[in-house]
C-alpha cells in the first residue's frame, strides 16, 4: 500500500502479515478451537500457531468503494461476529456493508446519492473476507486472546509485535470498535470531573481561613465550593479505583505492580489524604496539605496521557516515550548526575573559607542547586572572582564545567534522546495496538458478570474479518508516477475516453492470453527478443570494428611494402655504385703491376 493510502498509524509490517494468510499460510489448518485448546495442544508454539493459522482466508468478492470505505474508516480491517462459523459470508458483508453505509447515511442527515456523489465516482474494489479460527477469541478476561497474552508480554515472554498478528488485530478491532471506545470515552469523561474539580479545589483553597472549623466553613460561599470540589473530585476518582482493583484480583500483586499502576495509586491516595485534611480540619496551616495539592496536580495532568495513546488523533504515549527513553539513557544521566554533584563539592570545598561572601556554596545542597541552575544555561560567573580567596582557581573550575556539562555532556545527551526517541515512535502502530489491548482488558476486568450475560453479542464465539488488497487499490505509485508520461499509445488511449488499465488488460488476452501463440511465456519472449536486439546491436558495432581494422591493416601493409621498395631500390643504386668504384681501382692496379 502506498504511503499516502495507508491508514493512519498502520503497522509497517501490516501487510506483509495478512499476505502470508493470503498465499495460503493458514489454510493448512482448518479447524476451530478455543484458547484452552491450544494452550493445551501446543504449549510451546501458541504464538507460532496464531500466526500461521490464526485467521483462514474465506474468499474475495467485489463491492462498490464506497461502502467498503465507509465501514473502514482510519482501520485496515472490519470485524463481524456470529454464532457460527459456517455462515453465507459474502452474503453477510454485502448485508453489513449496506447497513452500515445507510446508517451513516441517516446520521448525516443527507441522501444516500449525495453522500455518494461527495466522494467524485464510485467503483468496484476487491475485498478479502476471513475467518479467525480461534474459538471464543473475543471472549473477555483470560477466556478470551486479550489477556493470556497481555500475560505473557507482561512477563517479557514475547514481543509486543505479537499484538499485529491477524488473529489478534482482529479481536482488537472488534472489542474497541464495539463497546471499549464508548466505556473509554465515559471513563474520559469521570476523569474530566476529576481533574476540573481538582483545580476549581486548589484554585479557591488559596484564600481559605485555616482556623474555620467545617460547620463555619460551609456557611461561606467560598467553602461551600471548595467542600462540594471535594466530593465532585471523590466521584470522579471511584471508577479508577475499581478499574484498579479489579485488575489486582486479575493478575495479582506482582503483574500488577508496574511503575504506572503505582503513580495512579498514589494519586488515589494523594486525593483521599486531601479530602480528609480539608474536610476534617486536620493541619490546615501545615505545609503538608500544600505539598501534597501541589503533587497531585501534577500527577493529575501526567495521568491524562493515558487516553491520549489510545485515540488515533491525539496519539502521544508521553510517559510511555519518557520511560523506553530514559531507559535507553539511564546511565548517561546517572554519570551526569554524579558530575553535577562532584562540582558541586568541588566548589563548597574550594569557599569554605568565603561562605558568608557565597551563601549559594555554604552547603552542598546549596551548591547542587547552583549547578543545576547553570547546567540550564543561567551560568553567572562574575561572583566567582569577588570575594573570594580563590579567584583564579574558582574561575577555572566554574568554565572547566560550563564548558564539559552545558557544551558537550548536555548536547550528548540531547542526541542520544533523539535517536532513543526515533527508535521508540517507529512501531507506534503496535504500540497502539498494545495500548488498546490493556484498555480493554482493564475495561473488562471492571465488568460485572451480569453485563456479559445480558449482551453475549458483545462476546461472540467467532470471528469474521473484512480487508481490502492495498495491490489491488486504484492509487498514485509514486516511485514510478513519471513511467510511461509521453507514450503516445498510453496518451492516445486517454484521450480516446479508454481505460489504459482495461485496454492493456484486453490487449494481453488477445494477444498473450492463455490461447495465444504467444501463451503464458510472452513476458519470457519478450525478454529474449530484447536480449537478441541487444545481441545484434553488439554484433554489427563489432563487424564495423573488424573493417575498420582490416582497412588500416591493408593500408599499413602498402605503406610498409612502399617503404621497403624504395629500401631496395636505394639499396641496389649504392651497389652499383660500389661495383664502379672497385673495377676502375682493379684496372688501375692491374696496369700497374704489369
Amino acid at each position: 500500500m502506498a504511503e499516502s493510502d495507508r491508514p493512519l498509524l498502520a503497522h509497517e509490517a501490516e501487510d506483509r502479515l495478512w499476505d502470508e494468510v493470503e498465499e495460503g499460510g493458514s489454510s493448512s489448518d482448518t479447524s476451530f478451537r478455543t484458547m484452552h485448546d491450544l494452550l493445551a495442544e501446543h504449549p510451546n508454539e501458541v504464538i507460532k500457531t496464531l500466526a500461521n493459522s490464526g485467521v483462514r482466508k474465506l474468499g474475495e468478492f467485489c463491492a462498490p468503494d464506497y461502502l467498503v470505505l465507509d465501514l473502514l474508516g482510519d482501520d485496515s480491517i472490519a470485524t463481524m461476529g456470529a454464532s457460527s462459523p459456517d455462515i453465507d459470508w459474502e452474503t453477510t458483508w454485502r448485508e453489513e456493508l449496506r447497513k452500515n453505509y445507510d446508517k451513516n447515511a441517516a446520521a448525516s442527515l443527507a441522501p444516500s446519492s449525495s453522500v455518494r456523489s461527495s466522494s467524485g465516482w464510485s467503483t468496484d474494489i476487491p475485498v478479502i473476507a476471513y475467518v479467525v479460527t480461534l474459538k471464543g477469541a473475543a471472549y473477555p478476561d483470560k477466556e478470551g486472546l486479550l489477556q493470556p497474552l497481555l500475560r505473557r508480554w507482561q512477563s517479557k515472554g514475547c514481543s509486543y509485535s505479537v499484538f499485529a498478528l491477524p488473529a489478534v488485530q482482529s479481536c482488537i478491532d472488534w472489542k474497541w470498535n464495539r463497546y471499549c471506545r464508548k466505556l473509554l470515552l465515559a471513563e474520559l469523561a469521570f476523569f474530566t470531573l476529576w481533574l476540573t474539580a481538582f483545580y476549581t479545589f486548589t484554585a479557591y483553597f488559596q484564600d481559605e481561613e485555616s482556623s474555620l472549623s467545617l460547620r463555619e466553613l460551609l456557611q461561606t460561599p467560598r467553602g461551600r465550593l471548595t467542600v462540594a470540589c471535594d466530593f465532585l473530585s471523590l466521584i470522579g476518582m471511584t471508577p479508577f479505583v475499581l478499574i484498579e482493583i479489579s485488575t489486582i484480583a486479575a493478575y495479582g500483586i506482582k503483574g500488577w505492580a508496574t511503575a504506572w499502576n503505582i503513580l495512579d495509586t498514589l494519586t488515589y491516595f494523594l486525593q483521599i489524604s486531601i479530602v480528609t485534611m480539608h474536610l476534617g480540619r486536620l493541619d490546615i496551616s501545615s505545609g503538608w496539605l500544600s505539598i501534597a495539592a501541589a503533587t497531585q496536580c501534577i500527577l493529575l495532568l501526567f495521568r491524562l496521557q493515558y487516553f491520549s495513546r489510545v485515540f488515533t488523533p491525539t496519539r502521544f504515549a508521553f510517559l510511555d516515550d519518557l520511560k523506553e527513553v530514559v531507559q535507553d539513557v539511564r546511565w548517561y544521566l546517572l554519570f551526569i548526575l554524579l558530575i553535577v554533584l562532584g562540582y558541586a563539592a568541588a566548589f563548597q570545598t574550594l569557599f569554605r573559607q568565603d561562605q558568608k561572601q557565597h551563601e549559594e556554596f555554604n552547603s552542598l545542597g546549596h551548591a547542587f542547586i547552583q549547578m543545576v541552575t547553570w547546567a540550564a544555561g543561567n551560568a553567572e560567573l562574575s561572583p566567582l572572582y569577588s570575594h573570594a580567596q580563590n579567584p583564579v582557581a574558582a574561575c577555572v573550575l566554574g568554565v572547566s564545567f560550563v564548558f564539559i556539562l552545558g557544551m558537550v555532556l548536555l548536547n550528548l545527551l540531547i542526541g542520544l534522546m533523539t535517536n532513543s526517541l526515533d527508535r521508540v515512535t517507529s512501531n507506534e502502530g503496535l504500540r497502539l495496538l498494545l495500548s488498546k489491548a490493556q484498555a480493554i482488558d482493564e475495561l473488562e476486568a471492571v465488568l460485572p458478570p451480569w453485563i456479559e450475560k445480558k449482551f453475549p453479542q458483545l462476546f461472540p464465539p467467532f470471528l469474521f474479518v473484512l480487508r481490502v488488497d492495498p495491490q489491488k487499490l486504484d492509487s498514485v505509485q509514486q516511485d514510478s508516477i513519471w513511467a510511461g508520461q509521453g507514450d503516445d499509445e498510453r496518451a492516445g488511449t486517454l484521450l480516446n475516453g479508454g481505460d489504459i488499465g482495461r485496454t492493456e488488460e484486453i490487449k494481453e488476452k488477445e494477444e498473450g492470453g492463455g490461447g495465444g501463440p504467444w501463451g503464458e511465456n510472452k513476458e519470457e519472449i519478450s525478454k529474449l527478443q530484447q536480449q537478441i536486439a541487444g545481441l545484434s546491436d553488439d554484433i554489427k558495432s563489432l563487424r564495423d570494428l573488424l573493417e575498420r581494422q582490416q582497412h588500416q591493416g591493408s593500408r599499413s601493409r602498402r605503406e610498409e611494402e612502399r617503404t621497403l621498395f624504395d629500401a631496395r631500390g636505394q639499396g641496389r643504386s649504392g651497389a652499383l655504385a660500389s661495383g664502379e668504384s672497385d673495377g676502375g681501382n682493379s684496372s688501375s692496379a692491374s696496369f700497374v703491376s704489369d
